[in-house]
């Protein structure tokens, strides 16, 4: 199980709708679903975080990778153009999970 985060500052004037319209991928562009999480921060509108919990393995992310490598480009040239700095990005094997009460 993976997990990939990135934590953005959106350039100034440019709206999270605007950040979304630009991330969005076309439909079947992973040829599996991933769910993505959107959030912002509560005390600084420009800063977002987005994390996808992925049920895979590393082999299958990078065959998703090497399928999409073109259209990811092209994805990450729009979404640039919303971002003015990208302060966390990365892929994360999930160790553990523990629900604190």
């Amino acid at each position: 199980m993976l997990i990939s985060i990135l934590i953005r500052r959106l350039r100034p004037g440019v709206t999270f709708e605007q950040f979304q319209a630009a991330w969005m991928a076309d439909p079947g562009h992973f040829g599996t679903t991933i769910k993505v999480t959107h959030a912002r921060r509560i005390d600084d509108d420009r800063e977002v975080v987005s994390y996808a919990v992925m049920d895979m393995s590393r082999d299958d992310l990078h065959k998703i990778l090497n399928r999409t490598e073109a259209g990811e480009r092209t994805r990450h040239d729009r979404i640039d153009g919303m971002i003015e700095s990208t302060v966390i990005k990365g892929i994360y094997e999930i160790l553990d999970e523990v629900d604190l009460t």
